[in-house]
């Protein structure tokens, strides 16, 4: 049920400024992602970070793990069973459930994109020159675009942006921290990274949107 105390009107018109600022957002990721590649962005700050201080790259290693999608899956999961079990109300529960949704939505998308790129990672680009989109593969070392910590990262920071709007700045901070340590590890250009955050906040805005075009979204979502 849509328990929102605004009018229909109004609702549609929040509805119409979410798609502008969604397509808005593909848009301009886009062309930065793109000027990235094709102007040499991405080789560009590939090299000036290969040599980096050692001490920032371990740094950088500890960081790079919050991109790991697996502990937010747990913790989405079992708040999900804890509030369904507890009968907190449906909206709690759906929420969490929505995340872990999300979550998994993100995993899906950034690794279809991943085989059908097949672009490969700084490594072989230091190792033999080469930098270039290959095409379908299962290498791990040809799937670098677009980047899945950033992925998972960026859908976690929509969340919280969402769910928890006190801690929507330092949400923002922690993705494009996590996202910038995949540059300092080299295992990931510039480009795979901003195109793994705008997969990881496509996975939930996008479903947010169709949901509350459908009144499904929960307005107790901050339970």
């Amino acid at each position: 049920r849509c328990l929102h105390p605004r009018s229909v009107p109004a609702q549609q018109q929040g509805r119409v400024r979410m798609t502008a600022r969604i397509a808005a957002a593909f848009i301009s990721a886009g062309v930065i992602v793109g000027l990235l590649i094709f102007g040499g962005g991405d080789v560009a700050m590939a090299h000036a970070l290969r040599d980096v201080d050692p001490a920032a790259k371990r740094i950088a290693g500890w960081v790079t793990r919050a991109g790991d999608p697996t502990p937010y899956l747990v913790a989405a999961a079992l708040a999900g069973a804890y509030l369904f079990l507890d009968r907190r109300g449906d909206a709690a529960w759906r929420a969490a459930g929505f995340c872990f949704a999300a979550i998994v939505a993100s995993g899906i998308i950034v690794n279809v994109l991943k085989f059908f790129f097949g672009r490969t990672r700084p490594g072989v680009l230091f190792d033999r020159g080469v930098v270039e989109f290959m095409g379908p593969t299962l290498d791990s070392a040809i799937r670098s675009f677009p980047s899945g910590h950033a992925a998972t990262v960026g859908a976690v920071a929509t969340l919280a942006w969402i769910f928890l709007p006190r801690l929507r700045w330092a949400a923002l901070a922690f993705a494009l921290v996590v996202g910038a340590s995949r540059l300092v590890v080299g295992y990931h250009f510039a480009s795979d990274v901003i195109a793994g955050l705008l997969v990881g906040w496509g996975s939930v805005a996008l479903p947010r949107l169709a949901f509350a075009r459908r009144g499904w979204w929960p307005v107790a979502h901050a339970a």
